[in-house]
């Protein structure tokens, strides 16, 4: 017979693992090396470019530099020499706004007039340097915590680590409903089981871990249409469709590095 373990126990024991959990996959990852295979694949930049920079993401090729005011984001080309984007005061969502594009490219002083301009604490999000993964739902209040856990040597605020961050206060909601024995969704089981993944897999040294599965849940557990893979290789991570109710992949729905309208998929099954 097994024996009962309270709910003290238990809950003692789960918040040893989120916080196991925190201090493994708080360390950034690195992008892979950009060798001169690489490098001889880049296309040619246009001759037009005022500016050049690096691509987004782990990108090891040059693209025309973004110029003050316009869009920004996680998956956009990086601002120019003084630049850094940036999403606007009291943004609900910020990392959601990052993914979809939705930062705008500001100098010291445009960054200076938004604060003068609204009295609400404003969150600085510098360009990236690793590719994230879409379908983010934190909020300034979930991001307060991440960034007082690096407060110092970061100089550029890491769009990925935030969404990781994100990806853990959903974990820890997972063993707060699991405690409550409240029913949990297929995607955040899923999503439980590959944060462990990933925290043991950081754990071991010499290994490479430069392409991995996060589950992009919604906020009642279950799976977003959209899935993408996270890639620190210097490639976009590949995106497919799912069922919402079980993850599984609609048939016929591409997979591919572009953009995929998953719900016109979802549409065809009905």
């Amino acid at each position: 017979m097994a024996r009962e373990v309270s709910p003290c126990t238990w809950l003692l024991k789960a918040s040893l693992l989120f916080m196991a959990v925190v201090i493994s996959v708080t360390e950034p990852l690195h992008c892979a090396q950009c060798t001169e295979e690489k490098l001889a694949l880049c296309p040619q930049v246009p001759a037009e470019c005022p500016e050049l920079a690096r691509e987004p993401g782990c990108g090891c090729c040059l693209t025309c530099a973004l110029k003050r005011g316009e869009p920004c984001g996680v998956y956009t080309a990086r601002c120019g020499k003084a630049l850094s984007c940036h999403v606007k005061p009291g943004e609900p969502r910020p990392i959601q706004a990052l993914t979809r594009g939705q930062g705008i490219c500001m100098d010291a002083d445009d960054l200076q007039k938004l604060r003068t301009s609204d009295a609400t604490e404003i969150k600085d999000y510098s360009e990236h340097e690793n590719t994230a993964p879409e379908g983010s739902d934190s909020t300034q209040d979930q991001l307060s915590p991440f960034l007082r856990l690096f407060p110092d040597g970061l100089d550029k605020f890491d769009a990925w680590n935030a969404i990781m961050y994100e990806r853990m206060k959903a974990k820890k909601l997972f063993e707060r409903r699991k405690s409550k024995d409240q029913p949990q969704g297929p995607c955040q089981k899923e999503l439980y089981k590959a944060m462990d993944r990933l925290a043991k897999v950081q754990q071991r040294t010499g290994e490479d871990l430069y392409r991995f599965h996060i589950p992009n849940c919604n906020r009642n557990g279950f799976y977003h249409s959209k899935q993408c893979e996270t890639a620190l290789d210097g490639e976009r991570g590949k995106c497919w469709c799912v069922y919402p109710l079980t993850g599984k992949k609609i048939p016929g729905s591409p997979e591919n590095r572009g953009e995929i309208n998953c719900q016109q998929y979802l549409n065809a099954q009905e």
